[in-house]
């Protein structure tokens, strides 16, 4: 693992880590309150099975709380604050370009899961997205009309737990929205990269699910 930096395009300095594997990479979005190492046992098994891998700390999180001379603290912001952080996504997808990716697909965890799926609606040639614990109105960042955006080859693996009240039930909603999903509810109230403690097989399914 080889922790990175990098900058966005409105000057905040993300910090990631960075696991070197062939050009089919997968970036990492963590949830909130939380940082990049919350995705290391899963990023470790992707890397195994050959993916180059970024998980970053969104912006006010983490190791990434400077904006030029401005110091960011995610407690602290507004929606629109939130909202900006498709711009780390960017720089991250960006990034792994630069480390030679010629594919890419993208993991997030509650908002970060948002912020994949808006990502991904913006740019068909990301194939793939995983969602955990998605929400339809994460401090503004929505899901519904980027799914709607969603164009025919694209598709997400949704995961949620059915007794994890800030879902309300996304995974069925989403996976009624794209065509090519494939969901996952569990009966727990696990929250983001929390399933995978309790659904250990959950990390393999994605894994065999993003090698097709």
């Amino acid at each position: 693992m080889e922790k990175v930096s990098f900058v966005t395009a409105d000057g905040v300095t993300i910090a990631g880590n960075y696991w070197q594997g062939s050009s089919a990479a997968v970036l990492l979005l963590h949830m909130m309150p939380a940082a990049k190492e919350s995705w290391n046992p899963f990023a470790k098994i992707l890397n195994k099975n050959g993916f180059s891998i970024l998980a970053i700390d969104l912006r006010g999180h983490g190791e990434s709380t400077k904006q030029g001379g401005k110091e960011l603290d995610f407690r602290k912001f507004s929606d629109a604050d939130h909202q900006a952080s498709i711009k780390d996504a960017e720089a991250g997808i960006e990034y792994l370009k630069g480390r030679g990716a010629k594919k890419t697909f993208i993991a997030g965890a509650s908002i970060g899961a948002n912020l994949a799926l808006l990502y991904q609606s913006q740019h068909p040639e990301i194939e793939k997205t995983v969602l955990l614990s998605a929400g339809m109105n994460y401090r503004g960042v929505l899901v519904e009309p980027a799914a709607r955006r969603l164009q025919a080859g694209q598709a997400s693996f949704i995961a949620e737990g059915s007794s994890d009240s800030s879902c309300s039930g996304a995974a069925v909603k989403l996976g009624g929205m794209i065509k090519n999903s494939k969901t996952r509810s569990y009966y727990t109230a696990a929250h983001g990269t929390s399933l995978f403690t309790e659904q250990p097989q959950l990390m393999k399914e994605i894994v065999e699910w993003l090698k097709k």
